[in-house]
């Protein structure tokens, strides 16, 4: 009896796999919902990473905009246009967040008989929490890239560091930064530029309106 049941049976069976082999309704809705989460992660990803890519160019562009305008300066050069220059790389920045930015600008000079030792004489450092600028002379030793000066040479040194947080693919920008120093959330965007002075060195004028000495070489 069972046979007989199955054999009656199977031809619709066979029938109703054959049918629903053919059928192609609904094919494109369920691609579609595969697709769809590739599609927005990627389209996030894009946003992404072309945001970070800019405020990099931001930060490269601060950087070189600011040595430009102290190299520009000549024999001496006040806190106040030090502070003017600064907000200047903070717009830059606009209309991203000029918050985490750090400007670090020094001027140093070379050793007169021998170009691979330098010391800083002044710097100034801009913090964009709170908007403060902190300058102060020194005398203290300082590395530069090799070949970058000759004896008794000077050079402007413009660091600028970016405290980036990305929108939404942290776990991505980790792995990518992973190594720089950076932490959970936060990713530090840095360039440094070296440009030298257009006339001569330019002191920096201290609170009582008299410039930096000079660094002083053994």
């Amino acid at each position: 009896m069972f046979r007989a049941s199955f054999s009656r049976l199977a031809p619709h069976i066979s029938d109703l796999v054959c049918r629903w082999k053919a059928d192609r309704r609904g094919i494109a809705a369920v691609e579609f919902a595969l697709i769809v989460p590739i599609m927005g992660v990627m389209f996030v990803g894009a946003v992404e990473m072309s945001q970070v890519i800019t405020v990099d160019r931001r930060v490269t562009q601060v950087s070189s905009a600011t040595a430009d305008l102290v190299a520009r300066a000549e024999k001496q050069i006040s806190q106040a246009e030090i502070s003017d220059i600064v907000k200047v790389g903070s717009y830059i920045l606009k209309p991203y967040n000029a918050t985490p930015v750090q400007i670090v600008l020094r001027n140093v000079t070379s050793s007169p008989t021998d170009a691979t030792v330098a010391k800083q004489s002044w710097s100034c450092t801009y913090q964009g929490t709170g908007e403060t600028l902190t300058c102060a002379c020194s005398n203290t030793t300082f590395s530069l890239p090799a070949n970058l000066v000759t004896t008794n040479d000077s050079v402007v040194v413009s660091e600028v560091t970016y405290n980036y947080t990305p929108l939404i693919f942290n776990y991505f920008m980790k792995k990518a930064f992973s190594g720089s120093g950076a932490t959970s959330g936060v990713y530090p965007l840095t360039e440094t530029i070296y440009l030298k002075p257009r006339s001569q060195t330019a002191m920096l004028l201290q609170a009582d309106n008299t410039p930096c000495p000079s660094p002083t070489f053994p």
